[in-house]
């Protein structure tokens, strides 16, 4: 179907336009990803509406769930006199949009405002909340005015083009002579190019007027003979006027207590950002709870994912309630949020060379990703050149592991050979995803459909044979940042440029890195790129040397001057003797986490910046201890109960948990409807009555503990000894198997009866 015949099926309004400038307004998911309402979020040629829908080959905004129907909903602007209005329009849907929880009528269009909820259909997951700009909202709208004045003046010359005086006939020849052109042929190529003008897309630049850039000079306090953006000398006093400048959160920090000494691989934070991961290559994954936790940072619970191997990746669902741990085996595994299995993946053939017709992977996993909009959909990546997606309900298990479906793409370096794939992640809008290889190539595949090829790539992206260790989107999903260990530096790509011939927008230098695991993140905004720096172990005194997160602008071309090469604006001294690993920049939070090369986590934050997160243990302080406390401790014996602070709560052990599953009212039905699943008897109940359909019948482990638990007695401070020898009192046990024993024995034995009798 072409874009015309579309347009006129969908009934949209002759004025109808999308922004040209990206920041103008976007829509921010209920996982803080957002989707630009520009025409780069379009897959159609016409930049006049985005179309909301179920079918991947119309839909800009596409949503896969059953309440969505092919074409759901539009959004567009309309200029209302100097303002422009951003509409949404339903398309006479089954289940309809919901504005502020509002059902909208059916076939009609109504004028959203900043902070409006979008709700469409019954997706309850995935709620839109509309973020705009309204001084960029008004430009848009003058520029668009000031367009069609000038097209429309353009027009009235040309119509009065055969009646100018002589004096503007001189004027029109003079510029055709110029042109090699004279009389009336100089004035027809004028009105040639005019009429062409009108099919060409406008395109304006903003103006940055030079108080700005005099106003942070001054604010960084760089001297007058350095170039704006250079770190001054003395750090230190100017900390605080540098971050409030570049609105930074770096002015507080506090340091979590480290789950492991061994070197931490992994950090990931829920959506909500109450929840912390870290992952160590001793195969021990470490949970924090910042609502739970004090000042003291201990994590709430240690969990050890696969024995034998470390953690490689680790990232949360987009509803926060799962994630998927990627370990040095080909296996995966989901847990839920307090580090129970869920499911393990299942291990591919070896030996079948074709990736796509085995039901996992073959090699050791080198990175997970979750979707940012689908809460069901995985990204694993592997050292056997491929990268699969994984359907959590839908795949088909096998010895209750996990298969992978049909969703596998392999990857190839230049030369058509298989490589293997260092990194994979999802872009926010999760229509695509981008992969690094070992071969140095950065590619760019559609997770629209299975193709063999992939849409974007760029080949040696940080030079000839250089890995490519690290990729991470920007949250707006307009750049892509790269880092490789191998060259020390960090690129900054546009994500919808890629190309073989592209080149990086921004290329930032001086980051050190020594382990695979290095990595960068983004601000909220996307202007900012921070990234850690490890110790250069060539150097003697390297226990003096100090790890430094830097920070980068990410400027656009037209500020860049054609000098894609940044240095840091601002560099943050982190500790002596340790190296950066990891770097997260939570955007719900705005608070950055650094994991040190010890195990452990040091969390910066703004009092005035930053929202929850480490600034909740701050406020609560160390836990006291009370005077009874410190008394049963100190009469405690070594080893006891009360001195570990053992407390035995049975209900809450997996032995009494009830791991039946819950079904749906509709898998109920479904399975009455089976013959075979309708005449299975109810299993014998392993646990005590908690709900219906569980027995109350105590296993054997259930009734020792039961009765430990029920002949407690506190002990504390007694002597075991002396609680032995009070059973000894007034008590014999040798007297009494000898008490009324008066049996006479034989005063000859059998053989001297014998010899008398013989004699």
């Amino acid at each position: 179907m072409t874009t015309s015949s579309l347009d006129e099926q969908l009934d949209i309004p002759p004025g109808a336009f999308l922004p040209t400038n990206a920041c103008t307004a976007q829509l921010i998911t209920s996982t803080g990803s957002s989707i630009l309402i520009s025409p780069a979020t379009s897959i159609h040629s016409s930049t006049k509406y985005l179309l909301v829908g179920r079918q991947a080959s119309t839909a800009d905004i596409r949503i896969d769930h059953k309440s969505i129907s092919r074409k759901h909903a539009l959004i567009y602007l309309l200029h209302d006199g100097d303002h422009s209005k951003i509409i949404l329009k339903d398309l006479g849907g089954k289940y309809g949009c919901y504005v502020n929880g509002l059902l909208m009528p059916k076939n009609e269009s109504v004028n959203l405002g900043k902070g409006d909820k979008i709700q469409f259909g019954n997706v309850r997951e995935a709620i839109f909340t509309l973020d705009m700009n309204e001084k960029e909202l008004k430009k848009e709208s003058r520029c668009n005015n000031r367009g069609k004045d000038e097209m429309k003046s353009i027009s009235e010359e040309v119509d009065q083009m055969p009646f100018i005086e002589n004096d503007m006939n001189q004027k029109q020849s003079d510029k055709g002579i110029e042109a090699g052109l004279s009389g009336r042929a100089a004035r027809e190529a004028e009105i040639a190019k005019a009429v062409a003008s009108f099919d060409e897309m406008p395109t304006y630049k903003k103006y940055i007027p030079e108080k700005d850039d005099e106003k942070i000079t001054e604010g960084m306090l760089v001297d007058s003979n350095n170039k704006a953006g250079q770190i001054p000398s003395d750090r230190s006093n100017n900390l605080y006027l540098i971050a409030s400048e570049l609105k930074l959160p770096v002015t507080s920090s506090i340091q979590l207590s480290a789950h492991s000494k061994s070197l931490p691989t992994t950090i990931a934070l829920d959506p909500s950002g109450s929840r912390l991961i870290v992952g160590s290559s001793d195969t021990s994954l470490g949970l924090y709870d910042f609502n739970g936790m004090d000042l003291s940072g201990k994590p709430f619970k240690i969990v050890t994912v696969q024995e034998g191997h470390s953690i490689v990746k680790v990232a949360t669902s987009n509803t926060g309630d799962r994630m998927i741990v990627g370990t040095t085996s080909s296996q995966p595994m989901i847990l839920d949020r307090d580090g129970r299995e869920i499911i393990e993946f299942n291990k591919g053939d070896m030996y079948v060379t074709d990736m796509a017709r085995t039901d996992g992977h073959v090699s050791n996993i080198t990175s997970v990703d979750w979707h940012p909009l689908n809460r069901d959909l995985v990204l694993t990546a592997s050292l056997d050149g491929s990268v699969r997606i994984w359907n959590v309900e839908t795949n088909k298990t096998k010895f209750q592991k996990l298969c992978s479906g049909k969703e596998v793409y392999r990857i190839k370096c230049a030369s058509g050979m298989r490589t293997k794939v260092l990194c994979a992640v999802f872009s926010p809008c999760g229509r695509e995803f981008a992969c690094g290889t070992i071969c140095g190539s950065i590619q760019i595949w559609s997770t629209m459909k299975i193709v063999s090829r992939p849409e974007r790539v760029v080949y040696d992206a940080h030079g000839s044979g250089i890995p490519v260790h690290c990729l991470i989107y920007s949250h707006d999903g307009m750049h892509l940042a790269s880092r490789s260990m191998d060259d020390d530096c960090v690129k900054v790509w546009e994500s919808k440029r890629i190309s073989r011939s592209c080149k990086p927008l921004v290329i930032c230098e001086g980051l050190h890195g020594i382990y695979e695991n290095v990595n960068c993140a983004f601000s909220a905004d996307g202007k900012i790129l921070c990234a850690g720096t490890c110790l250069d172990p060539r150097n003697q005194a390297k226990n003096d040397d100090q790890s430094i997160l830097k920070f980068y602008k990410v400027l656009t071309e037209e500020e860049m001057d054609g000098d894609h090469l940044q240095k840091p604006v601002f560099e943050l001294d982190i500790a002596k003797g340790l190296c950066i690993v990891n770097v997260v920049w939570h955007r719900k939070l705005n608070q950055i986490i650094v994991a040190l090369s010890n195990g452990s986590i040091r969390v910066y934050y703004d009092t005035n910046l930053s929202a929850k997160g480490a600034k909740l243990p701050v406020s609560k302080g160390l836990r006291t201890t009370d005077e009874l406390t410190l008394l049963l401790h100190s009469r405690a014996p070594q080893g006891a109960a009360g001195m570990l602070g053992e407390i035995k709560t049975p209900h809450a052990l997996p032995l009494f948990r009830d791991t039946s599953e819950h079904k749906t009212k509709r898998k109920r039905d479904k399975e009455r409807m089976d013959p075979i699943k309708s005449r299975r008897p109810d299993l014998p109940g392993t646990g005590i009555k908690v709900s219906e359909g569980t027995s109350a019948n105590l296993n054997f482990q259930q009734t020792v503990l039961t009765s430990s638990i029920a002949k407690n007695k506190n002990i504390a401070g007694k002597d075991p000894r002396e609680e032995l020898f009070k059973y000894n009192e007034g008590k014999e046990y040798t007297k009494v198997s000898y008490d009324g024993d008066v049996r006479i024995l034989a005063e000859k034995t059998a053989e001297e009866e014998e010899e008398e009798d013989g004699v």
